[in-house]
């Protein structure tokens, strides 16, 4: 700050205000942005490399994963899948315990176990 008073200091008689400067400052700014807008183009060249043919394996493997993700079913189309299966498996055996007899024992149980293999026992 002290340094544009002591320049004020030296030569009263400078020529050029304060105002005149900061206006030119304005146009030359004006102009530069005048210019790089008149000189920007959209231009894209792509040159092949090394780096732009991992980028394009790597959206390729994106792409794949996300039409695998697509084609598989949605939870609510598995939980009906998952439940036609366990209604179909009751009507089977009940159509075995219908066909062995009235009283008789199926031939075939599930057992169910835990995840160190042992049984539970069936509740019922």
């Amino acid at each position: 700050m002290q340094v544009w008073m002591t320049v004020a200091a030296w030569d009263p008689q400078f020529p050029i205000t304060s105002w005149q400067i900061m206006l030119a400052g304005g146009g030359l700014l004006f102009i530069a942005g005048l210019l790089t807008g008149l000189q920007r183009k959209n231009r894209v060249a792509l040159q092949r490399s090394p780096l732009t043919d991992e980028l394009m394996i790597y959206l390729s493997r994106i792409a794949e994963a996300m039409e695998r993700q697509a084609e598989r079913p949605s939870g609510q189309q598995i939980a009906e899948m998952i439940e036609r299966r366990i209604a179909q498996q009751q009507r089977n055996s009940e159509a075995s315990a219908a066909a062995a007899g009235a009283g008789a024992t199926p031939k075939t149980r599930t057992v169910a176990f835990s995840m160190f293999g042992r049984e539970y026992p069936e509740k019922g």
